[in-house]
């Protein structure tokens, strides 16, 4: 056995929560760490980063283009990063690490990056206005509701209101391309065919969430919310909200 993983050191704090940061969102940058840790000296983040890439727990995706493209190098967990992180959810009773999905990491394309980093960001942001009184739930988080709509969605929040209200959501972000419509029409469909199903009722006594749907422009937004009014005019489903917004804009409670 390697000497250097046979004497590996214990994981301190922010080690272990890099783990879980990039067990619950595939992929994350140094400024994205360095965000949710309030640091705004990044070198607090690259010291942690450069030891667990030395021990063998995570990976980075970079490429020399990356710098003339303005893009970050992206972290993701290996397989041996997410056994670590297992057996220090087990002194917890945490739940168990599903390290099916991140065999693949190594060789996504640079989109699904991109909308991996798009999803921590949103989490850094919301984090920063709710605080506490949010929980979001990324994919990976999801992945034992097995009532849940199919294929999951980006995140599910729940929110504390000011009058003790707990309000639910779920959330897509929608990359501006030229699919946006059609990724869009595929998104509302699944939901109203989920809220249909009455899947929510088995696992809520609770209002139906509302959708949010992040777009990274007006124009955009305006595009997929008079899709989702179209296409919710065409059937008889009560009780279901589609809302397209930006992420300066997204408001919840």
């Amino acid at each position: 056995m390697n000497k250097s993983v046979q004497h590996r050191r214990k994981l301190n704090t922010e080690q272990l929560i890099v783990l879980e940061l990039l067990y619950k969102f595939r992929f994350g940058s140094n400024d994205l760490f360095a965000q949710y840790f309030g640091k705004r000296d990044r070198s607090f983040v690259f010291k942690r980063l450069s030891i667990l890439l030395e021990q063998g727990l995570i990976g980075k995706r970079f490429e020399s283009s990356y710098r003339l493209q303005g893009k970050p190098a992206a972290h993701y967990l290996l397989p041996e990063g997410a056994r670590t992180l297992q057996k220090y959810r087990d002194e917890g009773d945490a739940d168990e690490v599903n390290i099916t999905g991140i065999y693949k990491d190594a060789t996504v394309s640079d989109g699904f990056i991109k909308h991996c980093l798009s999803v921590f960001a949103l989490y850094n942001q919301l984090t920063e206005q709710y605080g506490d009184d949010l929980d979001f739930l990324s994919k990976s988080d999801q992945a034992g509701f097995e009532d849940s709509p199919k294929p999951l969605p980006d995140a599910y929040l729940t929110i504390q209101a000011n009058d003790s209200e707990t309000k639910y959501f779920f959330l897509d972000i929608l990359d501006n391309d030229a699919h946006l419509l059609i990724d869009a029409s595929k998104k509302i469909k699944r939901y109203i065919a989920y809220k249909k199903s009455g899947n929510w009722a088995l696992i809520a006594d609770s209002p139906f969430p509302k959708i949010i749907f992040v777009c990274n422009s007006e124009e955009a937004c305006k595009r997929v919310q008079k899709r989702c009014d179209y296409l919710l005019s065409k059937v008889w489903v009560i009780d279901v909200t589609f809302v397209a917004t930006t992420s300066d804009a997204i408001r919840l409670g």
